[in-house]
This record gives structure tokens, C-alpha cells and sequence, in this order.
């Protein structure tokens, strides 16, 4: 994380915050949310995080 806030939320209802400084993993199964601008780096299987950034596009799509 190399600044900012990020609060992560795991399908069995846990959560964690990650903050500008932080190195984090988080396995599959999450979700994020910014409460304020925030920037961060991530590594990532190409082909994996492809379908992972679609997912995100098409439901963003969905809700417009």
C-alpha cells in the first residue's frame, strides 16, 4: 500500500485495514473499499486478474 486507506471484507464476514506502508495478501473471496484516495500496487497472475478486472467492469456496467 503506498498511501491511503483500504478496508477489506472476507466472505466469512471479517475484516481488515490496510494502510499506506502495508504489504498484504488477500486470498480469493474479498471485497475493498476506499474511504478516501488511495494508492496501491498490485501483482497478480495475468490471465487470473484479467477475469477478476472484467467481473469488476461488467458489473459497473450493470449498476450504471
Amino acid at each position: 500500500m503506498v498511501s491511503g486507506e483500504l478496508t477489506v471484507t472476507y466472505t466469512d464476514g471479517s475484516e481488515e485495514v490496510d494502510e499506506g506502508g502495508d504489504m498484504f495478501y488477500w486470498p480469493p473471496g474479498h471485497t475493498i473499499r476506499a474511504e478516501e484516495d488511495t494508492d496501491f500496487v498490485l501483482f497478480s497472475p495475468q490471465h487470473e486478474h484479467g477475469e477478476v478486472i472484467d467481473h469488476i467492469r461488467n458489473k459497473m456496467q450493470e449498476s450504471a
